[in-house]
Order: C-alpha cells, then structure tokens, then sequence
C-alpha cells in the first residue's frame, strides 16, 4: 500500500512538467509596429467632358487648375486612414458640377473589392474642401459639367 500510494504521489508530482506551452500562452515585450503612409499624385491634368455647343466655356476653380489639386491633395492627405487599408493605383475622379457651380455628385473609379473606405474619406475632404466652381456656359447660358481627374495612389508601410 505505500508503494502505491509512493508511485501516485511520485506520478502526479511530475504532471505540471509535462505542460505544453502553447504560442498564445507565451507573452513577450516585443510589439510589431508598422507605419503606414499613402502619397497621392495629382499630376495628371484636369479632364473635362465636351459641351456640346458652339461657344462653350468649362467649369473653373478660382485661382485655376494647380489651386484645386493642392486644395483636393491637402484635403485628401488629411483625411486619409491609413490605419485602415492601403491603396495603391491610379483612379479616376469624376466631378459633377451643377449650374450654379457646385460640386453635385461625384464618383471613384474603378471600384475595387472593399473600396467603400477610401470613397467615404475621400467624399469627406471632398465636403471640407466645399469647392465652388464658376460654372461652364453653353452660350452665355450655365450648364452642368463634368471633371475628371487621375489620381495615383501609393501606400507605402515600414517598420518603426
């Protein structure tokens, strides 16, 4: 009976070390920190659709072309969460411009798998930069418009 209970207590002394230490249970001081940043290029020349007319007079941005993209490329560097997602590639920027000369609708393209992020950041600099443009004349006579602009996105991540 002592060898027994000698050959339980000899087994069970002896279980802990037989533990695995799974890789959740190991907790290190080490912390991956990455950091991301996305540059845009606007250095594509601003599109317009073709009025169809015999006079016609395209929309324009006071203070001209260059004054729009440093106001679209400031406001999109400032809302773009990078945290988020990453984009890299060209798309295209189309404004619609009513007759009064504000921005109507706009669109993103092409629009790629999860996409939905970058068009709500970019329609919020869109709203923060509230672009007023003098709006394209058919004939003396304001019509609506349309703009496109090529933007090439780039993500680039490195480690801290």
């Amino acid at each position: 009976m002592k060898n027994l209970v000698f050959l339980f207590f000899f087994a069970f002394t002896f279980t802990h070390a037989q533990y695995v230490v799974e890789d959740n249970d190991i907790t290190e001081n080490v912390r991956d920190v990455v950091k991301q940043t996305i540059a845009l290029d606007l250095n594509a020349p601003l599109e317009f659709y073709r009025l169809k007319c015999e006079n016609p007079e395209y929309a324009q941005f006071p203070g001209g072309e260059n004054s729009f993209k440093q106001a679209l490329s400031k406001n999109i560097q400032n809302d773009l969460n990078s945290g988020l997602y990453s984009v890299n590639g060209t798309f295209e920027l189309h404004l619609n411009i009513n007759k009064s000369g504000n921005l109507q609708s706009f669109k993103l393209l092409p629009e790629v798998l999860n996409s939905n992020l970058l068009y709500r950041d970019v329609e919020i600099a869109l709203r923060r930069m509230n672009p007023k443009f003098k709006p394209a004349t058919c004939n003396g006579v304001p019509v609506e418009s349309k703009l496109r602009l090529k933007i090439n996105f780039r993500t680039d991540s490195f480690d801290l």
